[in-house]
């Protein structure tokens, strides 16, 4: 049944008739586990906390960071509404990234997919089974634009590129929300981090960032705009600063940005325990002082700070801050609960059986092997890959036998149970298992560990271990066809490991159906389509390598000096934005007519496969800067052996419009050169006109 949602004036009389201490409560998440016996939390501030029953009756959230059971999850709930003056529900908010109980691909793979309906999928199942666990909000999607493989959070992004980072952001939010957020099987969405933080100075989290207001408007905000306009309901501040001003506290970021040039009108909430950081920063003396900072510049939430619990109400008595000011802040927080229904059914499942019967059914296992299958980027392949009916194979590697593929934020899946590749290989009839010295094929299944990727695993070098390339050069000594199955959360530097490789195929965290799906396509049963979402570089230096890097002073060439290039090290990537091979070959014959861009693709290989087909594009002259190369727009298309066809890409002024430091348009003007092709590698061939 739809829930029944209050109407405008009831809201607003409903927020008349609490107390200051009432609305101050609404801002402030605390623990579910305070509120739960025998439930701690692993993260937190849980000892200096001391939360009274009065100040839980109060909060206006939740937040859970471990699995719970439905029924224990709705029973906080009651209890809550219950306690509460006026029996307000509380949100119940989890970080819901990747998937719930079943993990998609982490989203970075989900952006390697180049695929919309991907992500959408992936945001529909982690809502229903968040949903049906309990939750109302999830801390998704994350839109930072990342560039610094060293920074552990890249794993959370789609991407490089701002266009990727918008299209699969947005994506994932109409996949969560879908058209109503009160629907048993939806969740409210929360974009995050805004903005900047995929800057982090050398890529250490919650490092400072130092980025210009154009830099802003032109390459982290448009991911934040489509986010807002596909509805996002809440938006996360960055723990970063902009203009040296914390964006937790910064009133033109909040105010002038995100609800006056952005138009977001839902609720605005602070990262974990945030808020606190202004006192080490210096720029608040106490947690009074933090408090009116932040509901003064905008903030609505405080998340596990308790500034807003244990001040904001004296702050509003002494006229300190103006009770309409918290009043703003309150009905957006009202707002969204009455969006979810929660005045007439706080409780979206009450039903421990009903929640073991939809996570993990078929249905969303089925969407989490496609995810993985077409996530999956083949980097490199002299002929070994797909694996031949009857071959001996050895599966070795740290990652041979090893559950946990699953990547960073995996909160209620278990791991444990997680398929491995040697339990889905060994099932596998066509191939024999045997040892490297016996093989005729290896297998070394490698990388990175699942814990160390997602927040606080920044990395000084992203590299394998001395361990695994100790490994892969014993195997590679016997003189047998190697294939490596790499697991990251990350771009890794594999300039040495490459050519001690015949195949390499990046799997990422694949999720909870990756065994099965680096299998299918191991044996051919799956042909690889993924298309690198960030630069794989050469060497840590090039670091921060990406696409779309601005114009140099005096351009690359090569064999020539004093201009943009390293003396010890190709100007080059090892792989570049967009690269990802196939089983199969494709051509494609692009062509211009006006601003109308064709592109004939072809099958010119075997078997039938996938490719992405992508579009770059560079304004010949312009006021501003701009990017060497710049996405402007992309298509997947499957063939069969031999099949042509024919797609067309519009190349509209809008997509090459830029913004100065006023934030004022600069619209495109002239003749913008256009790259068409399977990578960001491929050169210019084509001219269209912008007016």
């Amino acid at each position: 049944m739809k829930n029944i949602k209050l109407t405008r004036q009831e809201l607003l009389s409903l927020l008349a008739d609490m107390s200051i201490e009432e609305k101050a409560g609404q801002l402030a998440q605390i623990p579910i586990s305070a509120c739960m016996e025998g439930v701690t939390e692993p993260t937190g501030p849980m000892a200096e906390m001391n939360l009274t029953p009065a100040q839980i009756a109060l909060s206006g959230s939740v937040i859970a960071v471990r699995k719970i059971e439905a029924e224990a999850c709705a029973q906080v709930v009651r209890e809550i509404t219950a306690m509460q003056p006026h029996h307000i529900p509380p949100l119940v908010m989890k970080d819901v990234i990747h998937g719930h109980q079943t993990m998609f691909p982490i989203p970075l793979a989900i952006g390697a997919t180049f695929d919309e309906g991907v992500a959408e999928d992936m945001g529909r199942c982690g809502a229903l089974e968040g949903a049906v666990s309990g939750t109302h909000v999830t801390f998704a999607p994350m839109v930072d634009v990342v560039r610094d493989p060293r920074w552990g959070r890249v794993m959370e992004s789609p991407g490089e590129s701002p266009l990727l980072c918008a299209k699969m952001g947005a994506a994932m939010v109409r996949g969560t929300r879908g058209n109503d957020i009160s629907a048993p099987d939806r969740l409210a969405a929360c974009a995050k981090h805004f903005v900047g933080y995929g800057a982090s100075q050398a890529g250490q989290d919650y490092a400072p960032i130092d980025v210009s207001r154009t830099e802003l408007y032109n390459t982290y905000l448009p991911p934040f705009q489509a986010c807002v306009d596909a509805g996002v309901d809440m938006v996360m501040p960055a723990f970063v600063s902009i203009d040296r001003i914390p964006c937790v506290c910064n009133e033109w970021l909040l105010k002038d940005v995100l609800r006056g040039r952005m138009g977001f009108k839902g609720m605005i909430i602070s990262d974990w325990d945030d808020p606190h950081q202004l006192m080490y920063h210096g720029v608040a003396a106490d947690m009074r002082e933090v408090s009116k900072l932040c509901i003064g510049s905008g903030l609505d939430m405080d998340m596990m700070s308790f500034a807003h619990l244990n001040h904001l109400a004296d702050l509003v008595r002494e006229g300190i801050v103006d009770e309409s000011t918290l009043d703003a802040a309150c009905l957006h927080v009202l707002e969204l609960k009455n969006e979810l229904g929660l005045f007439h059914q706080p409780v979206k499942n009450d039903s421990n059986a009903c929640q073991e019967s939809v996570c993990g059914n078929p249905e969303i296992r089925k969407a989490a092997f496609e995810a993985a299958v077409k996530s999956c980027v083949l980097l490199k392949n002299d002929g070994a890959l797909p694996l031949k009916k009857g071959a001996k194979v050895a599966l070795v590697g740290s990652h041979a036998n090893e559950h946990a593929i699953l990547g960073g934020w995996t909160l209620d899946a278990d791991t444990e149970s997680t398929r491995t590749l040697l339990e889905s290989f060994g099932a596998d009839e066509r191939i024999t298992l045997v040892s490297p010295e016996e093989a005729d094929v290896i297998l070394l299944a490698t990388g990175e560990k699942q814990q160390d990727t997602g927040e606080d695993t920044s990395k000084a070098h992203p590299y394998l271990t001395a361990a695994q390339m100790e490994e892969l050069r014993r195997l590679h000594t016997l003189g047998k066809p190697v294939v490596m199955l790499l697991f990251c959360g990350r771009p890794l530097v594999l300039t040495d490991a490459l050519p001690m490789c015949d195949a390499l195929l990046n799997v990422w965290f694949p999720g909870s159906e990756g065994a099965d799906a680096i299998r299918a396509l191991v044996m051919g049963d799956e042909n690889p389509s993924g298309h690198a979402s960030m630069t794989f570089p050469r060497a840590l230096g090039q670091v921060p390598i990406h696409h779309d890097r601005l114009s140099a002073a005096r351009p690359h060439v090569e064999n020539a000096i004093y201009v943009n290039r390293y003396i010890d090290e190709s100007h080059y990537p090892l792989f570049p934005f967009g690269y990802g091979l196939s089983y199969t070959t494709f051509a494609v014959d692009a062509s211009a007519d006006g601003q109308t861009v064709s592109a004939k693709v072809t099958n010119t290989g075997a078997v039938r496969g996938d490719t992405v087909v992508q579009v770059y594009g560079r304004l010949q002259h312009s006021r501003l800067i701009r990017p060497e190369k710049q996405l402007l727009a992309w298509q997947r298309v499957s063939l069969a052996p031999g099949e042509c066809r024919e797609i067309s890409f519009r190349i509209t002024p809008d997509m090459l419009r830029m913004y100065d430091a006023q934030g004022a348009a600069v619209e495109a003007e002239g003749l913008c050169d256009i790259a068409v092709g399977e990578d960001s590698a491929v050169p210019f061939s084509l001219t269209v006109p912008m007016n």
